[in-house]
């Protein structure tokens, strides 16, 4: 296992990812550019025939029932090698804070699809969300396509974590295992800072910077989600609930029904209460 894989999987939960473009073609032979650079990453699964990819100075081959993975920024070049080619793909943004993911996470471009109903079931759901304009659409699209990165990290060959930014990701992750562990208690910005030798100030930056929000608001959102797991599956008193996420007793009731709407009462009574997320 690389340096530092374990470490970054404990915030992965955090990734914000944006998707642009999501179709399925038959190009033939016309699938060629030159010198591309584009600014979101490019997801491929080949269905049909195989092609040529030139990253930088390294070329691969994709064929049918391979998933190809290119972050953006990389410079390429393609083509066709096989009159059926046909593929589907995915043009999208992922990133954790202000660090684009696959700057920090590096990995193989090419995996074997091993369940290729599956992956292409879930290509086909990706499509079908994209062109659909209901409510959920879009949120439902973002859960298939972190379904299939999560099954491309899990099987990619090789996979680090680059060196830049790396203190910084082993800093947080510190942080973050500091704040479950220590839920109940109270927390400032200065102690968690103190934890790992940063000023406040920047501090909150790095913080912000890796996990897409300031320290006490993510404290706040798992203060909120471990207490509406309490809530909803278990029958210990509100007054434990809110000791053991560390909310005032007497402020808890205003605490949960401001993020979610309702009284810690009426969420436990609520047929089939579950978990509920901030707002």
């Amino acid at each position: 296992m690389a340096h530092g894989r374990a470490d970054i999987g404990d915030y992965l939960a955090n990734v914000q990812t944006s998707i642009f473009t999501v179709s399925y073609e038959q190009v033939g032979t016309k699938w060629t550019y030159s010198n591309k650079n584009y600014e979101y990453n490019l997801l491929y699964y080949i269905t049909e025939g195989s092609c040529r990819i030139r990253i930088g100075d390294e070329e691969i081959r994709p064929s049918a029932g391979q998933l190809v993975l290119l972050p953006e920024g990389t410079g390429l070049s393609t083509s066709s090698i096989d009159e059926s080619l046909a593929k589907y793909y995915c043009h999208f943004t992922a990133s954790l804070g202000e660090i684009r993911l696959f700057d920090l996470l590096r990995l193989s471009p090419v995996i074997e699809a091993g369940d290729r109903p599956a992956i292409e079931e879930l290509f086909r759901q990706l499509l079908h969300y994209s062109k659909e304009k209901n409510v959920t659409s879009a949120l439902r699209g973002k859960s298939v396509l972190l379904q299939l990165l999560c099954y491309f990290i899990e099987n990619s060959p090789i996979r680090e974590v680059a060196g830049s930014g790396y203190s910084a990701l082993d800093a947080v992750n510190v942080v973050l295992r500091y704040i479950e562990s220590h839920l109940s208690e109270k927390l400032s910005v200065e102690k968690l800072a103190r934890l790992i030798h940063y000023h406040p100030h920047y501090f909150i930056h790095v913080f912000k910077t890796m996990i897409g929000c300031p320290p006490m608001q993510y404290i706040t959102k798992l203060r909120l989600e471990q207490a509406s797991v309490y809530l909803a599956s278990t029958g210990i008193g509100v007054h434990e609930v809110a000791e053991r996420v560390g909310i005032e007793v007497d402020y808890f009731a205003k605490f949960f029904k401001h993020h979610s709407g309702m009284s810690p009462t009426e969420y436990r009574n609520r047929k089939g209460g579950k978990p509920v997320a901030i707002i």
